[in-house]
């Protein structure tokens, strides 16, 4: 029984470090503004693409390319958002499989150390 004490502890370790980098990867996904500072920009550049289009005509033309370019698209700001949804989802599953596999060698630490069979007097 002191082996499962064992793989307890070594258990609540890689546990713990899981669940800790996955919450420093959801906080630091969560306080970033590197999406929301795209959006932002997309949404003061529509009326630059809206006025290149009028003025070229095709957005395939070569006149609406070199208006734009430097511009920042609203495909853009959806592009970084999934970016980041996917980083958030990247940075939770590490933290929920570190949270259980910690309390998992929380319980196997325990039952290991304390509550292991007495040997029998023969």
């Amino acid at each position: 029984m002191k082996l499962v004490g064992i793989a307890g502890i070594i258990l609540i370790l890689v546990g713990g470090l899981a669940l800790l980098i996955g919450l420093l990867v959801c906080l630091n996904t969560w306080t970033s503004d590197y999406a929301s500072s795209t959006c932002e920009k997309a949404a003061n550049d529509r009326q630059a693409f809206d006025e290149a289009r009028d003025r070229c005509g095709s957005i395939s033309s070569e006149c609406y390319k070199q208006a734009t370019v430097g511009l920042t698209s609203e495909d853009d700001c959806e592009n970084k958002k999934s970016y980041m949804r996917n980083q958030l989802i990247m940075g939770i599953v590490p933290a929920v499989i570190g949270a259980l596999l910690a309390f998992l060698g929380l319980l196997m630490a325990i039952g290991g150390f304390f509550f292991r069979r007495k040997k029998a007097v023969a």
